[in-house]
This record gives C-alpha cells, sequence and structure tokens, in this order.
C-alpha cells in the first residue's frame, strides 16, 4: 500500500522525440504525475558554445497528442545548468503536495513489477533522503549493453547504481551536481533494474548530446570517431570520459520492458580508423589504464 503517499516524476525532454512517448507509457501507470521540463536551449555552462550550436529538435506537440497527456504538466524554460532545471521541477512538485520526486529521462525504462517495487520500497522507508536502483546501460542500440569494470566489487558486469532513482520531497534535499543530491546523507538501495538507453541514439543525435549534456566538458574530444563511430565488437575502453571504466559492448538477451520491445533502434554508419588515429587511441588507453591503476593501489594504501 502507499499510504495515500503522493509520487510525481521528473522527465527532462531534450532531443529525445524518439523515445518520449515510449517513456510516458512505461510510468503513467505508476504516477500521480508527470513533470515534463522543456527547454529549447541547452544547458550553457557544460560547453560555452552549445547555445549557439544547437537548438532542442523534439517538439512539444508530440507530447500533447500523447494518450497518457493528462498526467503531463509541462514546466517550461531555459536554465543554465542541468542542476537548476532539475530543481525548477523539484520546488514545483513541492509546492502542490508531492511525497516523492521520481527521476525518470527520457531514455530510462523500468519492468512494471520493478517500477512498482521501487516505489513500495520508499513509501515503506520515507526516512531516507534519496534512493537508488541498479542500472544496464545499453549502446547504440537495445541489442547491446555496456560491460562495466568493476561495480560493488563484482569484475565485468552488466550493472552499476543510477545516481539517482527519486529524492524524499519532505526532506531538505535538493539537486546540486546534475542529477545529484551531493550532500545528502541517507541514500536506500532500491532493487528494481534501470533499462538506460543513453547511448541508443543516431550518430548525429549522440553527438549533438555529448555536445550539449552535463559532461560535455569531460568527454575525450576523439571519443566520438575513435569510439563511436569506429566501434566494433573487439572495441574497448569506451567511456566517454573515463575509458577504461566500460570495457566492451556485448550482446544483451534479457527481458525489455514491453515499451522497449516496439522501440525503434537507430542506424549507425562504421568508419576505419587510420594507422594514426589507432596508435593515438592505444596510447590514450594505455594511458588512461594506468592512471586507473594507479587510482586503484592509492585506494588501498588509504
Amino acid at each position: 500500500m502507499r499510504n495515500n503517499k503522493k509520487i510525481a516524476v521528473q522527465i527532462l525532454y531534450f532531443n529525445s522525440h524518439h523515445f518520449i512517448l515510449h517513456t510516458l507509457a512505461n510510468c503513467v501507470s505508476h504516477v500521480d504525475k508527470i513533470f515534463l521540463s522543456y527547454s529549447p536551449s541547452p544547458w550553457s555552462v557544460y560547453n560555452k558554445d552549445a547555445l549557439n550550436d544547437f537548438k532542442n529538435q523534439s517538439s512539444l506537440d508530440i507530447v500533447r497528442q500523447s494518450i497518457n497527456y493528462s498526467k503531463v504538466e509541462i514546466v517550461q524554460g531555459v536554465w543554465e545548468t542541468e542542476e537548476a532545471q532539475r530543481e525548477a521541477c523539484r520546488l514545483i512538485a513541492q509546492e502542490q503536495g508531492y511525497d516523492f520526486l521520481i527521476v525518470q529521462d527520457a531514455d530510462e525504462f523500468y519492468l512494471p513489477e520493478d517500477y512498482e517495487s521501487n516505489i513500495q520500497l520508499m513509501v515503506e522507508n520515507p526516512q531516507y533522503e534519496v534512493y537508488q536502483t541498479p542500472w544496464i546501460n545499453f549502446w547504440k542500440s537495445t541489442r547491446y549493453a555496456l560491460v562495466h569494470k568493476q561495480h560493488l566489487g563484482v569484475s565485468n558486469t552488466l550493472y552499476s547504481t543510477c545516481p539517482l532513482f527519486a529524492i524524499n520531497l519532505r526532506l531538505p534535499v535538493k539537486f546540486e551536481s546534475r542529477r545529484v543530491p551531493k550532500n545528502s546523507t541517507s541514500v536506500f538501495q532500491l532493487k528494481g533494474i534501470c533499462f538506460h538507453l543513453s547511448y541508443v541514439f543516431s550518430d548525429i543525435d549522440m553527438f549533438i548530446k555529448i555536445s550539449t549534456w552535463g559532461h560535455a566538458h569531460q568527454v575525450n574530444k576523439n571519443w566520438f570517431k575513435w569510439k563511436w563511430l569506429a566501434w566494433h565488437f573487439d572495441k574497448r575502453n569506451i567511456n566517454p570520459f573515463c575509458s577504461v571504466d566500460w570495457v566492451k559492448a556485448v550482446p544483451f538477451t534479457g527481458l525489455l520492458p514491453a515499451e522497449l520491445q516496439r522501440f525503434e533502434n537507430p542506424i549507425h554508419i562504421s568508419i576505419q580508423l587510420t594507422l594514426y588515429d589507432r596508435l593515438q587511441e592505444f596510447l590514450h588507453d594505455g594511458i588512461m589504464s594506468f592512471l586507473y591503476q594507479l587510482r586503484q593501489w592509492r585506494s588501498k594504501l588509504t
């Protein structure tokens, strides 16, 4: 039972029109309100050229025509940072009396039983500020998932921890760094898995994403060519800003949420790197691997 708790969800809607109807269908039956946050322009802090170079290609008309629109409240504005945009939604949800605010970006999905399980555990444990859940990160399409080098002591795993499933609006917690409430002191670990399609984009949309998202300033300048356009099954170390964290992409054969079973995967081109690019990539990966091992060694000494 939810004990009359009011549950809202926050969705950021920027260049994600190929996801949004699927996302609304995925969450609508589990929440009381969907706050859809929309800006015509990207954030300006992470890439100073983004405001001039890119605009939001997603239309609100797509959302308004959805059969699930009755639960949607559109929050429009222009924000300099991701946390500012998320904070705008949080404050509105708080003012309207909601108890929990789920963060489900347009590229995130759950099995219905996992969604309900996560919500039920939140309601049963209302003393926590932040609720996290495991997630699987997909690569290029729903057919491939990323292998993480290590997570919670397990090596070469498909799972890692989503920075945030939800925040408790009845406690003094807010977004401070992109999606993360950095100063929260109490975190509850949920079990329902998030299917994260963060890298299931066409080539052009992927380029726009890494140029406008909250990690734009962290992306290796050669990543798009080396790891994205030139990707093949033997490609290793493919994280855009900490390459060794993601070992490789492998076929995914697990069960997908119903909305993703009808999802149309994007089509990509594939290029061959020159010998010079391959040598540069090899040297870069070697340096990143050395730095990773150095961090691991230092962490064991402390």
